[in-house]
């Protein structure tokens, strides 16, 4: 695999994914903040997976497919699982744990079902500077 090969089926795509990872993720917090009275909803993660799933896979189609011409060469079928099939473990661990870490970072508290207990998540020491 060539360098600019590599750079349209992986990179590109993955970076695209990222950014999208972050846009969601972001997203979901405002929705649920606002109208799931800060209530997680799981079936968000469902559309945000399928939602980074599509972006990676257009812009991997587009890149690879199109301007390497990797549809002419390989085939739409080989195409197709460079884009969706193979990254889709990746995407989903990627996700899973980009969703905790997500929602770590922008909770401030932990409430504690069936209690009146909430725990503040303790500040690291560059956010108390």
């Amino acid at each position: 695999m060539s360098v600019l090969s590599f750079l349209f089926i992986v990179f590109i795509p993955a970076a695209v994914s990222f950014i999208t990872m972050i846009v969601v993720l972001c997203m979901q917090w405002m929705l649920e903040k606002e109208v799931n009275d800060k209530q997680p909803s799981s079936i968000f993660h469902l559309f945000n997976v399928l939602f980074i799933m599509m972006m990676f896979g257009t812009s991997s189609i587009v890149f690879h497919g199109f301007l390497l011409e990797g549809v002419n060469e390989k085939g739409w079928g080989t195409v197709s699982l460079y884009a969706y099939v193979y990254p889709l473990p990746i995407i989903l661990f990627g996700y899973a744990a980009a969703s905790r870490f997500f929602r770590s970072y922008v909770q401030p508290y932990r409430v504690l079902k069936k209690s009146n207990l909430v725990y503040i998540n303790r500040k690291s020491k560059s956010q108390r500077r």
